[in-house]
């Protein structure tokens, strides 16, 4: 039945496995960071910091968590990312969890609250919120009941209010079942099998769009049913994240959903070569006491979270902004609203503003001949803020995008570093602007003919040209 007890190897493994799911997260940074948030980069740490100690002089150090209060160097910068991921490599190995795994939880929160647009992602707070219960998790074996409770409410959560937005959003793509249709073509940044899977017959996508709204809202309750259904449960989240993860390119999203619903196979069922040694801890009174008392609060927000997606009320959402910038809770629900378009935000640089030459990204649709690529569980930062550009006019005033061609005018070579071909390597341009195309998967006789993947047509400007002052 639904008792730790029942899952000591479980909650043995997952620990070992988050260890894995910060090594993609920290690892992925290392080639990042100071082109996105270093001294010479798109929004730096040092000004947000600044401007936020401007904004809240008496509460900075409480509203915004991060060890970057102290150094925030572009050297500081690269020593917490080496270190996390050092320190993930010391979780895979089981080397004292709990310590590890709240350095890792301080050091990444540190990124969070101070990555601006480019850490603003439902999985980082879900990464979050999972490395809390699970520190609460390892102070004892077999774990304590409220906090065991705790971490499966939140696998149980993310899936559940996973699909509930959908429906909540009233949009009739989800509504009438096609919602996945759209999304191959639509999604950040598309991988190959999605080309092939948006040719698939409209019968087919309306039945994987109920299947995946079943598995979300429906399945989930079998959680807190025996141990056979806790491991359906298991392989129905597996399938789900699979097939997510086979059409797409969500970072470390599918694997770390995965690696969370290890804790809903019981001891029985555990492979003996995934089974490690097990050595019980009885803890003390005050562990005890301390995993307890988490333990309540914990469910006693993700409750609050959970109320607050149906039925929100001003005293509940008071409490979950006083702990907001720790993540200890989090709201979940991706793609509530279906991109049913492809729109491309093209930035092309030129010297007499007659002849432009189109910069290109690492990931995102560019070339209609380029294949699209598998790079999950690794996310280009960049390449996902620019999907975002064609979702609304005022993203196209945020801080991040103007200082994008900023340096694509200075020709910073941190910023550089995060595109795939600059067209300009010999001087940068005098001009910049950026232009709309909308893109659409090629057929299978195009691409037969032509080698195309991609077919994309002119809508016109986005920004007018842009320069430097002198």
């Amino acid at each position: 039945m639904f008792t730790p007890e029942n899952y000591t190897y479980a909650s043995i493994l997952f620990p070992r496995l988050l260890g894995l799911i910060f090594f993609f997260a920290f690892g992925a940074f290392l080639f990042q960071i100071r082109g996105l948030i270093g001294s010479k980069g798109i929004l730096p740490i040092e000004n947000f910091l600044r401007a936020v100690k401007l904004q809240m002089p008496k509460s900075w150090y409480y509203e915004l968590p991060t060890v970057f209060w102290f150094n925030c160097s572009d050297t500081a910068l690269m020593a917490v990312v080496a270190t996390g991921t050092f320190l993930s490599v010391l979780l895979m190995l089981g080397v004292f969890p709990p310590l590890i795994l709240l350095l890792l939880y301080i050091l990444y929160l540190s990124i969070i609250n101070t990555g601006q647009d480019f850490l603003g992602f439902g999985w980082e707070g879900f990464l979050m919120e999972i490395t809390i219960n699970t520190f609460f998790l390892t102070l004892s074996t077999p774990p304590n009941i409220l906090i065991w409770i705790s971490l499966n409410l939140v696998l149980f959560r993310f899936h559940f209010q996973g699909g509930a937005v959908k429906l909540q959003s009233k949009d009739p793509n989800w509504r009438n079942l096609t919602g996945v249709a759209y999304h191959y073509l639509s999604q950040p940044i598309p991988n190959a099998v999605a080309w092939y899977a948006h040719k698939l017959p409209m019968w087919f996508q309306k039945f994987s769009t109920l299947l995946m709204l079943v598995v979300e809202i429906v399945v989930p309750f079998a959680m807190f049913g025996t141990d056979w259904m806790r491991l359906g449960v298991y392989f129905s989240f597996m399938g789900l994240q699979f097939f997510i993860w086979l059409t797409g390119n969500f970072s470390y999203l599918n694997h770390m959903t995965v690696v969370l619903a290890t804790i809903l196979i019981a001891n029985a069922y555990m492979p003996p070569w995934l089974v490690l040694q097990q050595v019980e801890t009885a803890p003390s009174i005050i562990t005890t006491v301390i995993c307890t008392f988490a333990g309540m609060i914990l469910i006693i927000l993700q409750l609050i979270q959970l109320w607050q997606s149906f039925s929100p009320n001003i005293l509940f959402h008071q409490i979950l902004q006083k702990a907001r910038h720790y993540f200890i809770t989090n709201r979940y629900g991706i793609f509530a609203v279906m991109t049913t378009q492809r729109l491309e935000i093209i930035f092309e640089g030129s010297d007499d503003q007659i002849y432009w030459k189109e910069y290109t990204f690492k990931h995102k649709p560019s070339e209609v001949t380029r294949r699209p690529r598998r790079i999950s569980p690794f996310q280009p930062r960049i390449d996902w803020q620019a999907w975002f550009l064609p979702l609304g006019n005022f993203y196209r005033h945020e801080a991040w995008f103007s200082n994008f061609i900023y340096h694509l005018l200075k020709g910073t070579p941190e910023v550089l570093a995060l595109i795939r071909d600059n067209p300009f390597s010999n001087a940068p341009p005098k001009f910049v602007r950026t232009v709309v195309y909308d893109y659409q998967f090629t057929t299978f006789k195009e691409k037969k003919e032509t080698g195309c993947w991609w077919k994309r047509e002119y809508l016109g400007l986005f920004t007018q040209p842009s320069m430097l002052k002198k």
